[in-house]
């Protein structure tokens, strides 16, 4: 079958807060992001979309071969809202820190420089965090960040480049913001409603539910590791994330598939395929995470489905995943073999 693509993730974040990954000393988090990334090629995932963290440094070891890891689309650091003055918080101790601006002149020179620093799309925080960047960040999920005009030139600068904008956004007025301001997929949506999702449909929106860190197994796993203002945001969009990923599903919005895993259990990537199969099936499911996904990422001519003429991204599993599809929860041991552009990076079919 194709190889999978995630369309959210975040191997910058080895540790649950990134306050806790600041710390780790740049040879440390470096070969700390490695193993994530090696992890993620043997799981089967041969394409990411990072949707804030890594520099071009990771994408260009992995195109010398120096780190045997999957496909690379980055955004490098995400916009936020502030003044630009503002000093916010590194993600890490490479010194990568959010591009903070607010009306849309700051907001097309963040998307410029960020752009030069080699990311392929701008991600936005449109919206209130569950895991917010700074300790000073008070916003809720629902409550919007950026005018429609800022989220504009955003978009207007990015497309100027061949780019294109993602945006972090969990409520009604925020996704509908991003929606008119022509921003290709929304990531979340938990709390989203009827007349959006409409209105992503009338605008071709994608849309990038995460359920994995809202599964209840996955907040019984970290809860402990979350402070009380984290729980309460938490709190707000858990239980309905499902349903509004069900409702866009039943009114045909693009689905497309992003896992948003952090911390220590970025190995449990394929456990999101299985998330969606209990709404879409099993077969939507991989179509999210393989045609759908590379859609997205405007690579549907070279990946995402088996067919002449496309790059040979294929993985061979143990098991029929429209049977099983669990069986990506445990891609080290279920996934026999990972090809990348035609060359083979994991094989065990001898072993079988």
């Amino acid at each position: 079958m194709p190889g999978l693509i995630d369309a959210h993730v975040h191997p910058d974040n080895v540790e649950m807060y990134l306050h806790q990954t600041i710390k780790l000393p740049p040879a440390v988090y470096v070969h700390r992001v490695t193993q994530t990334l090696e992890t993620d090629l043997q799981l089967g995932f041969t394409t990411l979309r990072d949707a804030a963290g890594l520099d071009e440094g990771f994408r260009s070891a992995i195109d010398q071969g120096l780190i045997k890891g999957p496909r690379l689309l980055l955004c490098v650091t995400p916009l936020t809202l502030g003044k630009p003055d503002d000093r916010p918080d590194p993600r890490n101790s490479l010194g990568i820190c959010p591009e903070v601006c607010e009306t849309p002149d700051q907001v097309r020179r963040a998307v410029a420089r960020t752009l030069k620093r080699g990311a392929d799309h701008i991600k936005v925080f449109a919206d209130g965090e569950v895991m917010s960047q700074s300790q000073s960040d008070t916003a809720k999920p629902g409550e919007p960040k950026f005018t429609v005009e800022a989220l504009r030139a955003a978009v207007a600068t990015a497309e100027a480049q061949g780019a294109y904008v993602m945006a972090h956004a969990y409520g009604p007025r925020a996704v509908q913001n991003c929606i008119q301001a022509g921003i290709r997929s929304i990531e979340h949506g938990n709390l989203m409603d009827e007349g959006t999702i409409q209105m992503m449909i009338a605008n071709g929106t994608y849309y990038v539910p995460t359920l994995s860190p809202f599964d209840e197994r996955s907040i019984q796993a970290v809860e402990a590791q979350l402070d009380a203002r984290s729980l309460e945001k938490m709190a707000i969009v858990s239980e309905k994330g499902r349903i509004a990923f069900e409702m866009a599903y039943r009114a045909g919005v693009k689905i497309a598939s992003g896992s948003d895993i952090l911390g220590p259990n970025q190995h449990l990537k394929g456990r999101e395929l299985a998330l969606k199969a209990a709404v879409m099936s099993p077969m939507g499911a991989i179509v999210a995470a393989t045609k759908t996904n590379a859609e997205l990422l405007g690579l549907g001519d070279q990946l995402g489905t088996v067919e002449a003429g496309k790059l040979a991204d294929l993985i061979v599993v143990d098991g029929n995943p429209l049977e099983n599809i669990n069986l990506f929860e445990h891609g080290l041991e279920k996934v026999f073999l990972v090809m990348k552009a035609g060359e083979i990076y994991k094989n065990r079919l001898s072993a079988h």
